[in-house]
């Protein structure tokens, strides 16, 4: 069944509001979130919709008007905002229509609007519409394209063509096709501003003449590859005569044709005349739009600039739009929002640094809209025209305005695509303090990403998960190693800061530096990684501790006893017990020394929980720090030890009741002095033969250590 024309109409207008929605979302929003993969979902049912009964549907253009499948709409129809929108689309790219056919699947609609919510611009660097429709498989969707503009039977502009010397005499011939274009007298034309603005009007008129017949793409070209071809034929001139000309031209396109002129201060005009010629047309955009919309300049009522230098116009078109800026309905203009770009680009050429970062502050304060749409508009805006600037003056345009951008970094709820360029930019300039070492620079960037990541945070995935890719990244070999030569730096503050920074790169960073600890070969280079992770403290303890496995080698497992005795709590120490159980004697000696650095109120309970399973030759060693600790609460286990005197005594045997009596008196309990006191004693003990001399001596001076400590008269 074939809907009628009415009710399809009907249809077709619902699918263009939703089209335009998210061409719109598609431009502002990254590809993966909520706010593109509903409108497309709609758009898909919506088309689906009107396919499931025609094998087609079609939007086309017809002298500036909108058909649907060939039949025009109603003049109400023809001025929604929609339909518009859609006709300005198809005019920008040179369009004739757009044909969605049966069978068109949802992630080919996708690939679709991505590629149509790109600039024309970068729609024809890549080689044009329909060359991007087949890399991009997208085989449902018909376009119709115009690619040749003719001027006349003579003459035809090509777009992409090159610029040669016979194109320039053929621009020369336009106006004097009686001359010849070998003569002296032609050359001393293309020295003279005003013959050639006379020869420019005379190409003008002839492409004006078509204007009906020719789409806004076309018309664009042909006058982009005219005015390339003057630009190419002035070449020679002095800056002076080059601001002459572009104000005679400027003059021309505006009277001509004030829509076009102002199209072309949103392409890439910047080059032509030394860019005069797009300062011009800006100064006139600027003044012509001042009053339309918005009311007129407040400090000069319906004023335009005064003549001047080409600077000035720049200055002053600078100044209006920074002004516009604090109105958000400008944001909302797309076509005054192409021209902040094209002004910015303007003004870095000439140094205006400080104009600048006064501009760009205004449109900052944006980025705190309660409307979401300014907001996101403002931070696609910021990141276009700060990925623009010059390497060498972006960081320091983005370290003067972080004040601003930061609150609104970690306040900022909606994830959109202005906000993760941002999130790179700063990233960027994160990573270019780290390598000049100016580490509290890149504190504040890494500590505001660290807060919109963190799990207290009360933030969308999206823009949680953003952080977290950023401090992953920044957490690479290169900055690693720039913290590594600082930690070992003979300012203290300087290590300080690079600890911090290494802190602030989080689990990643660490986890890295552990597995480099086990590889490398530079003792150096260890001392340095021990050291760098030292500063994390506690943050590092669970990722050191997942570390004491039975596969590692005991040299990385001594390192990582190490690091734990530097920065381990009482709770901590547990993880080091399987250690004192290796063979490897520099290991476990390495484990135990960390238990008695950290192991607090702790050390005894779990020394004496260790000591029945660890080797006979290290038991010494346990009941020697079992002492240094002073663990009262190992005094009865000392002494049980003491009495359990073994029949043949061996010299093994011996040394460790030295250590125990040595234990027992620097612990400095008084319940260890009867049994201290009877094995100093010349006969023999419970029945049990007399200790060893060195065992009584042992036995002596720790029974005078308590017995001072207690206040007693030690025994003579």
């Amino acid at each position: 069944m074939v809907m009628t024309g009415s009710k399809k109409t009907d249809q077709a207008l619902d699918v263009l509001v939703i089209f335009n929605t998210a061409i719109k979302n598609v431009r502002l929003y990254p590809p993966a979130s909520a706010s593109v993969s509903s409108v497309i979902e709609k758009l898909y049912l919506s088309l689906l919709d009107l396919l499931l009964k025609e094998e087609q549907i079609s939007f086309s253009e017809s002298e500036k008007a909108l058909l649907i499948d060939g039949r025009p709409l109603s003049p109400k129809d023809q001025e929604r905002p929609h339909t518009v929108s859609l006709l300005n689309l198809l005019i920008g790219l040179g369009l004739k229509s757009i044909t969605f056919t049966k069978g068109l699947e949802k992630e080919e609609l996708f690939r679709f609007i991505e590629l149509f919510s790109r600039t024309p611009e970068s729609i024809q660097e890549n080689g044009g519409i329909n060359k991007l429709l087949t890399d991009q498989n997208i085989v449902h969707v018909v376009l119709d394209e115009k690619l040749y503009v003719a001027i006349d039977k003579d003459h035809q502009f090509v777009a992409g063509l090159d610029i040669t010397d016979d194109q320039i005499k053929k621009f020369f011939n336009m106006m004097h096709p009686e001359m010849d274009p070998d003569s002296p007298q032609f050359a001393e034309m293309a020295k003279d501003p005003e013959a050639l603005s006379k020869a420019f009007n005379t190409g003008l008129s002839k492409i004006m003449a078509q204007k009906e017949t020719l789409t806004g793409v076309q018309l664009s070209e042909s006058l982009n590859h005219m005015l390339s071809l003057l630009d190419k034929a002035s070449g020679n001139l002095s800056d002076e005569k080059r601001d002459l000309l572009s104000h005679s031209v400027g003059q021309a396109l505006i009277a001509s044709d004030p829509a076009l002129a102002e199209q072309l201060t949103k392409q890439n005009t910047e080059h032509l005349l030394g860019g005069f010629l797009l300062q011009y047309l800006l100064a006139e955009v600027m003044g012509t739009n001042a009053s339309e919309g918005f009311g007129n300049d407040p400090d000069n009522p319906g004023a335009k600039e005064a003549s001047g230098d080409s600077k000035s116009k720049l200055l002053q078109v600078a100044e209006k739009f920074s002004r516009r800026l604090q109105d958000q309905r400008t944001l909302l203009d797309e076509g005054l929002m192409a021209l902040l770009p094209k002004i910015i680009d303007q003004l870095a050429a000439q140094k205006e640094q400080e104009t600048i970062e006064n501009m760009l502050e205004r449109l900052i304060d944006n980025l705190y809209s309660e409307s979401t749409e300014v907001r996101l508009i403002a931070a696609k805006s910021l990141a276009d025209i700060i990925e623009n600037l010059p390497d060498e003056r972006k960081n320091e345009v983005v370290e003067k305005l972080s004040g601003q951008i930061i609150p609104w970094l970690t306040n900022e709820t909606v994830f959109s695509l202005g906000y993760q360029r941002i999130c790179v930019i700063l990233s960027d300039t994160t990573k270019d303090h780290i390598g000049k070492r100016q580490f509290s620079y890149a504190l504040k960037y890494l500590d505001a990403f660290n807060a919109v990541a963190g799990d207290a945070a009360e933030k969308p995935d999206d823009i949680k998960n953003e952080s977290v890719r950023i401090i992953d990244q920044l957490a690479c070999p290169e900055n690693i190693s720039i913290l590594l030569q600082e930690i070992e730096s003979p300012d203290q503050q300087r290590r300080e800061n690079a600890g911090r920074v290494f802190t602030s790169l989080g689990n990643t960073a660490i986890e890295d530096l552990l597995d480099q600890l086990r590889t490398t070969t530079d003792s150096n280079e260890r001392v340095q990684i021990m050291h760098l992770i030292s500063t994390t403290g506690e943050k590092a303890l669970p990722l050191i501790t997942g570390r004491i496995k039975k596969e590692e080698p005991w040299f990385y497992l001594r390192n990582i006893a190490y690091l734990l005795g530097q920065i381990g709590n009482a709770q901590s120490t547990r993880a080091l017990v399987p250690l004192l159980y290796r063979r490897n004697e520099k290991l476990r000696n390495e484990a135990l020394k960390s238990i008695y650095r950290v192991g607090g109120d702790q050390r005894g309970k779990i020394l004496m929980e260790a000591y029945p399973l660890v080797e006979e030759e290290f038991k010494p060693g346990i009941i020697e720090v079992l002492g240094q600790s002073k663990a009262a609460d190992a005094v009865p286990f000392l002494m049980d030890l003491l009495r359990d005197k073994p029949l043949i005594a061996s010299a093994a045997r011996t040394t460790l009741e030295e250590k125990i009596c040595s234990a027992l008196g620097a612990i400095g309990s008084p319940d260890a002095i009867d049994l201290l006191s009877d094995i100093t004693a010349t006969k023999s003990f419970l029945g049990l033969r007399s200790y060893p001399e060195r065992v009584k001596a042992a036995a002596a001076r720790a029974l005078i250590t308590i017995q001072t400590k207690v206040g007693q008269s030690p025994e003579r």
